[in-house]
Formats: structure tokens, C-alpha cells, sequence
């Protein structure tokens, strides 16, 4: 049966495998800083999301020594649109580590590349499988329900994981293991998908359990708790200049922000009581609650209109040209509201 399962698999693979560019080197070394590149970027996010963050990334950091010379915030500006920005922040710093700490060459040990900051246990299997082509595989969401699938295993959490693990070690490919870690990933994405799987071209079809019981459900769905906070988004805008903001929010740091003020039952309780700045009119609160979710938290936001600002007494704040906010590194909420106020065309009465 192992011998079988991870022939059909690999020769699956060789036929039907996708032309992605961090499967395109030259070398070596290209190949693992590739594929060291695209795990970061591929953590939480799908593959065609990543394939042009990819590409451009490559095309100004096309190997691990100019990367680890690179200041963060044009790494940031490379991953705008990304998200998760920590894992950008993990990369230059792995990069910068290998660089000096070892020659520029990443490691092929499993515990050191998990000293790495951004890589843990998943990440780790993978370089030392795709990269290093070392016995490891990686089990991502789409190996996972691939294997659950064929062996009709349901998630009863305690055994599941464990399970999951035993059986990879039972049916894997006894070389080729880059390929083979790919192969699985591959099915998963693109055969054994999350709805409406494509059985009828699946290359282990007679051996997949789930597909005689017609019972494709394995998993136990925990839903994630929702945090919901409320914010008033400030706006302002002074000749050709838009006021903007440094945050202490963590998952806002580092970034050009709109200013973000937690909600309070009287506008003028929140951060005024210092007289942050002085304006003139009175502001307009545009009642609607606009939607915006970062990671578990849902983020209900009224816009604040205000029809001129005087004075700024607090270095919290700042102006922007107009004209220059697209090339500063705008926060995803940033962009976009900006965009909202730009195509909704929001004004004072």
C-alpha cells in the first residue's frame, strides 16, 4: 500500500503539478532562499494571493544577502497588501541572522530553523522537505484534510493530529521527499478542495475511504470567539493635507494610520481632555458603523468629519500631502478608508 499510494501521488504530481515561481531556481541556494521566501509569505495566506507579492519581492531582494541589508520599512512597503506584517518583520531578521551568524547559508537542521523568529514547526518541516529535500513533511490545512479524507478519519482533536502524523509516516515516499511534500500540498489544493472535491480525476481515488462512504466531513468546526470594538475614525483635512496618526496599537505599529480612537458615549471624552489639538466647527459623525476586521477583531468605525484644525498640540499627530499618501506605507484600514472617502466622496455640510 505505501509503495503504491506515494507512486500514484508523486506521478499525479509530475503530470499536474502548477507553475509557481518559487519552483523556478537556479542553484541551490537560489532554491532555498525561494522557498524560505514563500513559506513566510504563504503562512495564512492562499497562492494566488502570494504569487505577485512574490514576484515583486524576488525582483528587489533576489537573494538572502541583499535581503538582510534591506531596512524594514521597504520591506513593509514590498508586503503592503499582504497582511500579517510580523511575518515580513521575521524574515529580515532570519535573513539578517543567517547572514551574519552563518555565512549566509541557511541552515539544514530542524531545531536551529525554528530558533529562526516566524518559524515554528510547520514552517521548519517544509524548508527541511521542499528545500533541503530531507525526510520531513510539512502538514498544512490542505495535507491534512487530504490524508483525514483518504483514511476517513474524523477530528476528535486528542487522537486527530497524532493520527494524521502516523499514517504521513506510513505511506510516504521513501526518497524524493521535496517532492512528495509538495505532492500532498498539491493535492489538497487543487483535488482534494475544502468543498466539492474533484474525486473523479483524484489519482488514489479506489484507495480513499471517505469517497466509499460519500462522507467528506472530518472536521469539527470551532469557531473562532469575535471581538467587537468600536472606533472613531478621525478625518481631516488641511489644505492639500490629510491628519494621520502613530499608533500604539500593536497590529497597527509601524504604519501610516488614520487617526483611531476607541468609542466613547461622548466624542469629546476621548484623548480632547488634553486638547491633542484645536479646531474649529463642530465635527461631523457620520452615524453609519463601517465594517472593518483585523485578525479575531471586528472593527466597528464612525467616521468624524472635521471642517478645519487650527493648532496640534500633540506629536501623536501629523499632516500628509494629499498627493504623497499612496507612496507612504499605509495600513490596510487606512487604505481602506482613504478609498472609501475618496469613491464615496464624503464632505462636510
Amino acid at each position: 500500500m505505501k509503495n503504491v499510494l506515494s507512486n500514484k501521488i508523486l506521478a499525479w504530481y509530475d503530470n499536474h503539478k502548477r507553475d509557481l515561481p518559487w519552483r523556478s531556481y537556479q542553484g541551490f541556494q537560489d532554491r532555498i532562499y525561494k522557498v524560505l521566501v514563500s513559506e513566510f509569505m504563504l503562512q495564512q495566506t492562499q497562492v494566488k494571493t502570494v504569487i505577485p507579492f512574490f514576484k515583486k519581492f524576488i525582483k528587489v531582494f533576489p537573494n538572502l544577502k541583499k535581503l538582510s541589508k534591506a531596512k524594514l520599512d521597504k520591506v513593509y512597503k514590498l508586503w503592503q497588501g499582504l497582511g500579517y506584517y510580523s511575518r515580513a518583520k521575521n524574515l529580515l531578521s532570519t535573513a539578517k541572522t543567517v547572514q551574519s551568524k552563518f555565512n549566509g547559508r541557511l541552515p539544514a537542521d530542524f531545531e536551529t530553523l525554528k530558533s529562526f523568529p516566524g518559524i515554528g514547526d510547520y514552517t521548519a518541516s517544509a524548508i527541511m522537505a521542499i528545500a533541503f529535500d530531507k525526510d520531513f513533511i510539512g502538514i498544512d490545512g490542505n495535507v491534512e484534510r487530504f490524508i483525514a479524507r483518504l483514511f476517513g478519519y474524523k477530528n476528535n482533536k486528542k487522537k486527530f493530529k497524532n493520527s494524521i502524523l502516523l499514517k504521513l509516516k506510513e505511506i510516504k515516499s521513501e526518497k524524493n521527499f521535496s517532492l512528495f511534500a509538495q505532492a500532498l500540498m498539491e493535492m489538497g489544493a487543487l483535488i482534494c478542495t475544502p468543498q466539492n472535491p474533484k474525486c473523479n480525476i483524484c489519482p488514489v481515488i479506489k484507495n480513499c475511504i471517505s469517497f466509499k462512504r460519500k462522507d467528506f466531513n472530518y472536521k469539527i468546526l470551532n469557531k473562532k470567539k469575535v471581538n467587537i470594538k468600536k472606533y472613531y475614525l478621525l478625518y481631516a483635512l488641511k489644505k492639500n493635507k490629510i491628519l494621520f496618526f502613530n499608533s500604539k496599537k500593536k497590529l497597527l505599529q509601524g504604519f501610516v494610520n488614520l487617526p483611531l480612537i476607541e468609542y466613547k458615549k461622548n466624542l469629546f471624552d476621548m484623548n480632547f481632555k488634553k486638547n491633542s489639538f484645536v479646531f474649529s466647527g463642530k465635527p461631523k459623525i457620520i452615524k453609519r458603523n463601517f465594517v472593518h476586521n483585523i485578525s479575531n477583531i471586528k472593527m466597528l468605525i464612525q467616521i468624524v468629519l472635521f471642517k478645519r484644525i487650527i493648532k496640534i498640540n500633540d506629536n501623536q499627530f501629523y499632516w500628509i500631502n494629499y498627493n504623497k499618501i499612496d507612496n507612504s506605507l499605509l495600513s490596510s484600514f487606512s487604505k481602506k478608508f482613504i478609498k472609501l472617502l475618496r469613491t464615496k466622496n464624503i464632505k462636510y455640510v
